[in-house]
């Protein structure tokens, strides 16, 4: 049917500009003796244009009336992502005592009862579930919860949909908000019904929630591996921690966690004669626990027999210099090379001493390079040698160790690239450092309690009274403040720094490599009662730890590490690989492939590694795993003909916690935004109450206005063009 918006004022303009138009036609009829077919168009062309104008102004529309006869439809939407796994659902048994089920177990005896059993006369319904929406090869991931592409999936189909029923604990982690989804639902005239399964508080658990273990160790080499633990429990919670080991030999460790509370702490293995283990980490389950399957996390340590090369650069031999480069000599996993610039004399000789600076593939070939008491200037270091150093720490990820001393030589070095490295700022107006009749001491930061730098005994308890015990100190270089980005494992136990007490040992990233600085001279001292015991151990866990990257992966002729060292699906990985000569020396100017295949399915793919600008035959890479498991990288030089194959251990995504509460706020806000409602479980029957009373639908009306179309404009141009050329071409003005 046909509308007109029928105001008398548009209704008399109308009537006049007709009846005008066709008395101008009559009259032209009349007093026109050659009378044609162009004639005959021209006038019914402007005949036309003018009634079409006149419906414009008159809103000319086509009704029309749909009457829907397909069944409405009511869609049942429920989660069967992982977090629906949860154990909080508390129903009444027929004894009237009270029992958990997961919220899927709940949601599948629903629908297998068809709670909308009352429905069903007036409805169709269709049962669908959701997670994640299907990957790029077509299947449907489940890690992970997309309430968006759920909801818009929805407003896709075909049929006559009345209304959504959603069973969900409103988690959802993947996609954007729902709230742009559920707008789209409310366009279409679509209410949704939710239904709110779980508890909304944290369930009584005791989880192990995140364990940091390093991809490889050397072997005889004690590895510290940190761990987190979270009770929510009422109570605090005493337990022997296990460290289970394939080999079978278990380590124990008491723990103490707090009643809702954590605790974040380390456990010591020691590797035997295996090239690799499988550990587990293992807190024993509490009976008043409700999840039990988040106690334990397993992972893989490749062992490895190599020689960490390690290079001594400074000045005076003083007792600092030599105690550590003992230390380093007699660590059998270290080859120590020394630089010892003596002042007036030249440089030091012996076993083990270089006679001139290495050149730069040289240098490139050492794991850890301690810079003692030593600068700028005659018969030392100059701004080139410095440069390089820091070079080699930032593109082949060397560790570097400042170690001051009292001839202030290490603040000329400020002044080349080694001074951006460094993670403290020293004070330029005290050069000589700052030096005391009275024993000073070090106290351990919060960070460095659990670090495994300053791990000189096996448990935390233990180790805090090491360090409180330590001989102490006379003289420390003047820091005004740690750098940001910088870790302070370590303070001076009076003197005070712009930002709190003065920070003596600290850590930073810088590019590829880590950077230590030790503020004072006398860890020799660590020796008084015990010898060797504590000093050894603290310089050679410096010494693993700074040259751990460089040997993630190392073959002859190869060398690579990666970053992180422990990834988890799509997240990127870095790719640094260095092609060494037979002198050791880094080999520029190649080409470096490298074949990523994941063991457990997945695709293979196959990376070009870019070389970095600066010179020191470092390429780069990088490629992101898609499934969780081995994945197996092959690196190849066909120049230099290497090849080289390691393990990369990636982590499953964790976006599904069980055991987390349930987010109803978000099923709220949709049930809002749609005009629906939202119940507990213990109010199903309210909701089918609810739809069973939605009014019937009633015929839809469209309306489509005629007048707005762009082909009714162009209609009326066309035919005022053809009244127009038409008496053109009769020669009429």
């Amino acid at each position: 049917m046909f509308n007109f918006h029928m105001d008398w004022y548009n209704v008399v303009i109308v009537v006049a500009a007709v009846s005008l138009t066709l008395f101008v036609s009559f009259r032209r009829w009349s007093a026109t003796p050659r009378r044609n077919w162009l004639f005959f168009l021209s006038e019914i062309s402007r005949i036309l244009a003018v009634l079409m104008i006149c419906l414009s102004l008159l809103k000319f529309e086509l009704v029309s009336r749909i009457t829907r006869v397909l069944k409405p439809e009511i869609v049942v939407l429920s989660d069967a992502s992982d977090s629906m796994k949860t154990t909080d659902v508390i129903e009444k048994t027929e004894n009237s005592a009270k029992s958990a089920i997961s919220r899927m177990e709940w949601v599948d005896a629903r629908l297998a009862d068809k709670f909308y059993k009352k429905l069903q006369p007036r409805f169709k319904i269709e049962e669908a579930s959701f997670s994640m929406p299907p990957g790029n090869d077509g299947k449907r991931l489940t890690n992970g919860t997309d309430l968006t592409y759920a909801l818009s999936d929805v407003t896709q189909r075909s049929g006559n949909i009345r209304a959504v029923i959603l069973l969900s604990d409103g988690d959802w982690n993947a996609g954007g908000s729902p709230v742009g989804a559920a707008a789209e639902l409310r366009a279409k005239g679509l209410s949704v019904f939710a239904v709110g399964t779980g508890s909304q508080s944290w369930l009584p658990d005791v989880e192990l929630i995140k364990v940091k273990a390093p991809a490889f160790c050397l072997s005889n080499e004690k590895v510290a591996i940190p761990f987190l633990v979270r009770n929510r429990l009422k109570r605090a919670v005493s337990a022997r921690l296990a460290l289970e080991s394939d080999s079978g030999a278990d380590i124990y460790k008491k723990i103490e966690i707090p009643a809702g509370g954590s605790l974040q702490d380390t456990i010591l293995w020691q590797p035997g004669d295996k090239k690799s283990y499988k550990l587990t980490i293992r807190v024993p389950i509490q009976d008043d626990e409700v999840v039990r399957d988040n106690n334990s996390s397993s992972f893989k340590i490749e062992v490895r027999k190599e020689k960490l090369k390690v290079l001594v650069v400074d000045s005076n031999p003083r007792w600092e210099y030599r105690y550590l480069r003992n230390a380093l000599m007699r660590d059998p996993g270290v080859e120590v090379k020394t630089l010892l610039y003596l002042p007036k004399v030249g440089m030091g000789g012996g076993k083990g001493y270089l006679k001139k600076f290495p050149d730069k593939k040289s240098l490139s070939t050492f794991d850890v390079i301690f810079l003692g008491d030593v600068g700028l200037g005659k018969d030392e270091l100059t701004k080139e040698q410095a440069d390089m150093m820091a070079e080699v720490v930032e593109q082949q990820g060397s560790g570097l160790v400042f170690l001051p001393g009292r001839r202030g030589r290490l603040y000329s070095l400020m002044k080349t690239k080694l001074g951006e490295l460094s993670p403290v700022a020293l004070d330029p107006d005290n050069k000589k450092g700052y030096a005391s009749g009275v024993e000073s001491q070090m106290a351990l930061t919060g960070i460095g309690r659990s670090h495994f730098l300053m791990m000189l005994a096996d448990t935390p308890t233990m180790n805090d009274y090491v360090w409180r015990h330590l001989p102490g100190f006379f003289w420390n270089a003047r820091i005004v403040d740690a750098k940001p980005g910088s870790e302070v494992l370590a303070v001076h136990s009076g003197l005070k720094a712009s930002s709190g007490r003065m920070p003596l040992i600290v850590i930073a990233e810088r590019g590829n490599g880590n950077v230590l600085f030790m503020g004072t001279d006398s860890a020799w001292r660590w020796r008084k009662g015990v010898e060797d015991k504590y000093h050894y151990r603290f310089w050679g866990q410096v010494v693993r730890w700074m040259a751990h990257k460089r040997h993630l992966a190392d073959d002859e002729g190869i060398r690579c590490f990666y970053v992180p060292e422990s990834p988890t699906v799509n997240q990127k990985v870095t790719l640094f690989a260095t092609i060494h000569d037979r002198s050791g020396g880094a080999i520029d100017g190649v080409s470096v492939t490298s074949t990523i295949t994941p063991e457990t399915g997945g695709i293979a793919q196959t990376i070009n590694l870019r070389q970095e600008k600066r010179g020191w035959g470092l390429y780069k890479g990088e490629f992101t795993p898609t499934v969780p498991g081995t994945t197996s990288v092959n690196l190849k030089c066909r120049d230099a003909n290497a090849d080289m194959t390691f393990n990369v251990e990636v982590a499953g995504e964790t976006r599904e916690r069980i055991g987390s509460p349930a987010k109803f706020a978000s099923l709220r806000e949709i049930t809002g935004i749609t005009d629906g409602a939202f119940y507990d479980t213990n109010s199903l029957n309210k909701l089918v109450d609810a739809i069973k009373g939605l009014p019937k639908q009633l015929p839809e009306i469209r309306v489509k206005r005629i007048w707005c179309e762009w082909w009714w404009g162009a209609a009326i141009i066309a035919l005022l063009t053809i009244h127009w050329g038409i008496r053109k071409l009769r020669g009429e003005l």
